[in-house]
């Protein structure tokens, strides 16, 4: 399955889906050229083969803002044409301050919080066949917050996907930090319908 990474840092989310063994990183997206810088060297380091589709240091709000359709051809372009090979996903974690109970807490307004709303609008345009949404749990547990959170799942549902949800501890996976996320998982319905995941 290929994937494609937004808010990509220096390639953590990206290595997990790839030492799984069924995921290809086929586009990276990450807005700081030097964490960008960082992932590229490391994808070096251990004999990772680069994206097909390339490194990329766009704002994501380019993509959909319909100031620079160039950049959103170019994406469907590459989207497209990894469907016709294999199931395509996006995964990325918005920045996450806005939400953050230790953070600004601006929520869907702030700067950083706006980027979850571009994100959702991202995977409903380009409709990949599943997606991965990562956040910190003030976007799960904090009253206004969820407000927004379920706002995003309707949004979502509206745009043909299944959902599943979970909040999850790092130090359940065997990692050695106290950290609680939120990971929403979409998937296209007729693509859940045709692999009984139901």
């Amino acid at each position: 399955m290929n994937i494609f990474s937004f808010f990509s840092g220096a390639g953590f989310l990206d290595l997990g889906f790839e030492l799984e063994g069924h995921y290809n990183i086929v586009f990276v997206n990450e807005f700081h050229k030097a964490f960008n810088n960082v992932y590229q060297y490391a994808r070096q380091n251990m004999n990772l083969p680069a994206p097909i589709y390339g490194h990329h240091v766009e704002n994501i709000v380019h993509y959909v803002d319909g100031e620079h359709p160039e950049m959103m051809q170019n994406l469907m372009h590459f989207v497209n044409e990894s469907k016709e090979q294999e199931l395509t996903g996006f995964i990325g974690g918005p920045p996450c301050p806005d939400f953050s109970v230790a953070g600004k807490n601006k929520g869907k307004e702030g700067e950083n919080g706006r980027l979850s709303q571009t994100y959702a609008d991202l995977i409903c345009h380009a409709l990949p066949d599943f997606f991965l949404f990562e956040n910190v749990k003030g976007l799960y547990r904090t009253a206004r917050h969820r407000a927004f959170f379920e706002q995003l799942k309707k949004q979502f549902v509206d745009n043909g996907y299944y959902l599943t949800e979970q909040l999850i501890n790092a130090l359940e996976f065997g990692v050695p930090q106290d950290r609680e996320r939120i990971i929403l998982v979409g998937v296209r319905q007729e693509i859940a319908d045709n692999l009984n995941l139901q």
